[in-house]
């Protein structure tokens, strides 16, 4: 739990235990608090806390937008094929009786890639 919190720049070991004590358990929780909520906790003064928040908010976008462009490369890779470049299209593999897996198959080369 530590660790999620020592992600934001300017949090360290020290203040994410008291932070946690506190009952702060994520970077969600800090970037949605106000300054007068952290400034409170032992070692965190009302500048520290804009800052911690600023950060904490700055984390969040970031890993938002690499979800975003890692969505994009998936949704893209997923449309054609690796291997040649022709278009995937979604099919059912029947591996038994009571086992399935959906991959998506090149209409070129066949090539199969589990989704």
């Amino acid at each position: 739990m530590i660790e999620e919190l020592i992600r934001v720049r300017g949090i360290g070991p020290t203040a994410a235990e008291r932070l946690m004590n506190a009952g702060v358990k994520s970077v969600e929780e800090i970037a949605h608090s106000k300054p007068e909520e952290l400034a409170w906790i032992k070692g965190i003064g009302i500048v520290s806390a804009n800052s911690i928040i600023q950060n904490a908010n700055e984390l969040l976008n970031l890993e938002k937008g690499i979800q975003n462009v890692l969505n994009s490369i998936k949704e893209n890779f997923a449309k054609s094929c690796p291997k040649c470049g022709g278009d995937m299209n979604e099919r059912l593999i029947i591996l038994g009786p009571e086992r399935r897996l959906r991959a998506n198959q090149c209409m070129l080369c066949k090539f199969y890639m589990p989704m």
